[in-house]
């Protein structure tokens, strides 16, 4: 019996979906064909809008699949119900030509959908500064399949001998230390400064960095774009390199807890525009080889100048933590896409037109912060309470616990492992990401014949057997087990 529908409109990202929300692809595509930014299909086809936008994202989470393969995996067994309405696995060529016809800025706004905190500030894994979530700014080049558009569109880092291999794509983001979240991000070229991009982030998203506090390394701090920050009702906590100047206030400028108030100069150079900033240095011993270390002095400034709310040492651990939040987020994201199509053994985005590859990126960074998602809604799971019972301090299970890889895999598991009939409705299909859930859709998928019985032991029987030997069409004798009574 053909089951009524069509397969487009039931595949969902499992256990993805249940994070982003169910309909929220939906509203996107609807609200993009309003404003005539997807052009209307006027029959249903073999794959939709929805569709080819989850499948970017799945696709992005499985370098080892090609479109087809990675398509497959997302229908799962979705595509062994005869519908009415029937489907099939589409061309390589097929899925381009519909990759074309979305538009990087639908992807974009997916992503937006998906950004923002996994953690709250009450949670351990919580960092906070004078009251505030602390963030990290940061920037990262991804490799790009190695086409004539794309090395034209977006370059390379290095000249001449000296450059990269593959062409580039600058990615900017904005990370949360709590769950490794991303708030936002902006793409560039890789001739692109990390500055402008995150200059460009804050012009276009202030409300990302009001009432927070952004931590970046020596490649960021500047005049315009710390005063950029604090336009927007945020703060900074930035190293500096010794060739910034920081002049020593009136009396030094000397603070109860070892800080100085100092300023940056402004590209004026008039005094009325200075910048107060705070300024805290710390001694690093760094290793230099031969089991020696040496001792560098490190300057941190800040724009949070109330000693007693931010004092040095919490201003220094704050920073610290830069570190963890973005350069720990990148080096996840960028396992997800290694060895990609095949191309090389390193991260990198299949795509090869400039259009597909701004697309694909947006997705890449939605599947990612879905993942995360995941795994930090595990925390909140009767097994992250029965864990931490089971501990001799009863410590809550953390998001620094979690493995990332593990939510990866078990995220591509529930997009092709669901349980589903051709009566189930899509809000039950989206909802298979959950264990119970799973579990119903598995009851109405029971097979009418069990291939397997429960036993204490598989490899060894425990009641007795004789054996018995039959010939097989290869000529070769085959055992076969008989228990008492079987025949």
């Amino acid at each position: 019996m053909a089951a009524d529908g069509w397969l487009p409109d039931f595949v969902r990202l499992g256990e993805l979906e249940r994070h982003l929300g169910d309909g929220v692809i939906e509203e996107i595509v609807a609200a993009a064909l309003a404003q005539g930014r997807l052009r209307k299909r006027e029959r249903r086809r073999i794959m939709s809008y929805p569709l080819v936008i989850r499948l970017m994202i799945a696709m992005t989470l499985m370098p080892d699949g090609s479109y087809c393969e990675s398509l497959a995996r997302l229908a799962g067994l979705l595509a062994d119900i005869p519908f009415a309405l029937e489907w099939h696995i589409p061309t390589e060529k097929v899925v381009t030509d519909w990759r074309v016809l979305v538009p990087a800025d639908v992807m974009e706004d997916l992503f937006w959908q998906a950004a923002g905190p996994l953690i709250g500030d009450d949670e351990p894994s919580a960092v906070l500064l004078a009251g505030m979530m602390v963030l990290a700014a940061d920037g990262m080049l991804v490799n790009l399949a190695d086409t004539p558009a794309n090395r034209a569109m977006f370059g390379s880092t290095g000249t001449g001998d000296d450059s990269a291999p593959f062409p580039q794509l600058r990615v900017v983001a904005l990370a949360a230390r709590a769950g490794r979240a991303m708030l936002g991000a902006v793409l560039g070229s890789s001739r692109a400064g990390e500055q402008t991009l995150l200059k460009r982030l804050v012009k276009r998203r202030p409300d990302l960095f009001a009432g927070r506090v952004t931590c970046f390394d020596r490649n960021f701090p500047g005049y315009d774009l710390i005063t950029a920050i604090v336009g927007a009702g945020g703060h900074v906590v930035a190293r500096v390199s010794a060739t910034v100047a920081l002049p020593l206030a009136p009396g030094g400028g000397w603070l109860p807890d070892g800080s100085r108030m100092t300023w940056l100069n402004a590209p004026s150079g008039k005094k009325q525009d200075q910048l107060p900033v705070r300024a805290a240095e710390h001694n690093a011993v760094l290793p230099c080889g031969d089991g020696k270390e040496v001792s560098e002095t490190c300057t941190v400034i800040t724009t949070l100048l109330d000693h007693e709310a931010a004092p040095a040492d919490a201003v220094r651990e704050a920073y610290l933590t830069r570190w963890s939040a973005s350069e720990t987020t990148f080096g996840e994201d960028k396992a997800t896409i290694t060895g990609a199509g095949n191309r090389t053994s390193g991260p990198v985005l299949r795509s090869g037109s400039p259009q597909l590859v701004i697309s694909e990126a947006w997705a890449w960074l939605t599947g990612t912060q879905l993942v995360r998602a995941s795994a930090a809604a595990a925390l909140r799971t009767e097994a992250a309470a029965a864990r931490a019972l089971r501990r001799e301090d009863r410590a809550p299970v953390t998001a620094d616990e979690e493995s990332f890889t593990a939510a990866w895999r078990h995220a591509i598991r529930s997009m092709t492992s669901s349980q589903v009939t051709s009566s189930s409705s899509p809000e039950a299909i989206a909802a298979a990401g959950d264990a119970a859930a799973r579990a119903a859709l598995h009851a109405l998928n029971v097979p009418g014949r069990q291939r397997h019985s429960e036993r204490a032991q598989k490899a060894r029987p425990k009641f007795p057997h004789a054996t018995a030997t039959k010939t097989t069409v290869t000529g070769k004798p085959q055992v076969t087990m008989f228990a008492p009574g079987f025949c």
